[in-house]
């Protein structure tokens, strides 16, 4: 897919959850009205089954199975790990562009991209951002007051300063990379494992 001439509809909020297509709709769909009818979509999820990131996958299934014309069936395939990463190189690297392979994933895929980390081998500039079923931001950075770091200056001048996320590429470890990234801070260490029990 390298080459594509895709449209690039948002990278200014980075949602929580966000589809994204290679190419969802093959240059000839306008003209043919029923493209989709009894034809297959794979949705593949950029997350493991069960959390709260495959419920807003599976949300939306049946609002795309309604809004896309041809009522098309719509099939999950789940591509977790790298936070995003390897359904997301999945998608720009082998997804086939006819139309019918979308991805629904973290907007943590931007996030990475933009940095350029490791293990990221898509253009974030080459897809097509569709929407996504929320768009909240919650993320804060605090200290703690014995640092006396009360201002930007002394954040940024002390160094190994660490900053904690949920896992490697969940939204909440993207949103400090990118305070990090931002700030310059110097020789930032992430550390990861904030997270709550698994729930069935």
């Amino acid at each position: 897919m390298k080459g594509c001439k895709c449209r690039f509809l948002s990278a200014a909020m980075l949602p929580t959850a966000l589809f994204v297509s290679v190419a969802f709709l093959p240059t000839h769909a306008h003209s043919q009205a029923n493209f989709y009818e009894g034809k297959t979509i794979t949705l593949i999820a950029f997350t493991a089954p069960g959390g709260s990131g495959d419920l807003r996958v599976k949300a939306a299934v049946p609002f795309l199975k309604k809004h896309i014309p041809g009522n098309p069936t719509v099939v999950i395939e789940y591509m977790d790990g790298g936070g995003g990463r390897k359904g997301a190189n999945h998608l720009y690297h082998s997804a086939r562009p006819d139309g019918l392979t979308i991805g629904g994933g973290s907007g943590a895929i931007v996030g990475l991209g933009i940095m350029r980390e490791q293990g990221v081998s898509y253009d974030v500039d080459k897809f097509i951002y569709l929407g996504t079923p929320e768009s909240e931001n919650h993320a804060v950075i605090y200290t703690r007051t014995e640092l006396g770091l009360d201002n930007l200056e002394k954040l940024k001048a002390k160094p190994g300063i660490r900053i904690g996320g949920q896992t490697v590429g969940h939204t909440s470890y993207v949103a400090g990379r990118f305070f990090a990234y931002f700030l310059d801070m110097k020789e930032p260490k992430f550390i990861v494992g904030y997270t709550s029990p698994k729930w069935t």
